[in-house]
């Protein structure tokens, strides 16, 4: 039983591990006297004699020289061009935690340098980077994740990653986000109110103008010719020859003082669709990552 109840918590604990576990960033030791002559060797152009110093230190686990090792074999410099051992030297040390090996593999990855073209593993290597904080990781998975290359296209995450990228101080990262952020869908537009109903005060009665021999007001008057009730009272017939007259333009302009309608106020309503986004922008790299690592 114990036998039986070891195995079935080995083979749990198997099926519930990652594949793979990686550092997400690892402290480089100082660098030792050897390494700083590879640096010397290099910058005045012995690609050879900087090639033969930092091999033996590559072999050996010193992360920096194992990325600048895979440099010159992925360049051919100081040594015949071999991408495929470069790759290896660069996802060796990115295995441990080296950031920049790991965007330096993810590029081999990304563009085929050598190497038949791997989006899958480009953005498994950004993504590593990207955990232990690289801008330049950042900024190049964000992108992936918008385009759908090598992940399944997620537009969220592409925005998460920018945001990091600009953050960390990325100026494509902080371009990008201006234009996909206002891109975004708004808020539905809201239901237009009903027009006010304006209150006007009435205007008011035009002066009386009193006739000579008028009874003043309020005193009684005789009572005038009997009319049929329902019958309105006959006007006057025009002269021949006469339209009768319409109405003067004064008594059909509104008395004055008066005060005009209010209009409505007109309810401003957002425009339906968002706004197309610019074309996507090229895969940034920094050019630092082509240069070997000096502490």
């Amino acid at each position: 039983m114990t036998l039986a109840a070891a195995l079935l918590q080995g083979a749990a604990a198997a099926h519930a591990a990652p594949v793979q576990i990686l550092p997400t960033k690892s402290e480089l030791p100082p660098p030792s006297v050897q390494f700083q002559q590879g640096v010397v060797a290099y910058d005045k152009g012995d690609f050879a004699e900087a090639f033969k110093i930092w091999l033996p230190l590559a072999q050996k686990g010193d992360l920096a020289a194992m990325r600048n090792v895979a440099l010159l074999l992925r360049k051919g410099e100081g040594t015949p061009r071999d991408p495929k051992r470069a790759l290896w030297f660069y996802e060796e040390a990115g295995s441990k935690g080296f950031a920049l090996a790991q965007v330096n593999a993810a590029f081999m990855h990304l563009e085929g340098d050598g190497v038949p073209k791997n989006l899958e593993a480009a953005a498994f290597w950004f993504h590593t980077a990207s955990l232990a904080g690289s801008p330049i990781a950042e900024y190049n998975l964000a992108v992936m994740y918008e385009r759908g290359m090598g992940v399944k296209k997620d537009v969220a995450m592409a925005l998460g990653w920018y945001a990091l990228a600009a953050r960390a101080g990325s100026k494509p990262a902080i371009d990008r986000l201006a234009v996909l952020v206002p891109a975004l869908e708004g808020p539905t537009a809201p239901e237009r109110s009903e027009a006010p109903q304006a209150e006007t005060a009435p205007a008011p009665l035009p002066p009386t103008i009193e006739e000579p021999g008028a009874p003043p007001p309020g005193a009684l008057t005789p009572p005038g010719p009997a009319t049929t009730p329902g019958t309105p009272a006959q006007a006057e017939a025009p002269a021949s020859g006469e339209a009768p007259a319409g109405p003067t333009a004064a008594a059909s302009a509104p008395p004055a003082g008066a005060e005009q309608p209010a209009k409505p106020a007109e309810t401003l309503v957002p425009q339906a669709g968002a706004v197309a986004p610019e074309p996507l922008p090229p895969v940034f790299q920094n050019p630092e990552i082509s240069e070997p690592y000096r502490f």
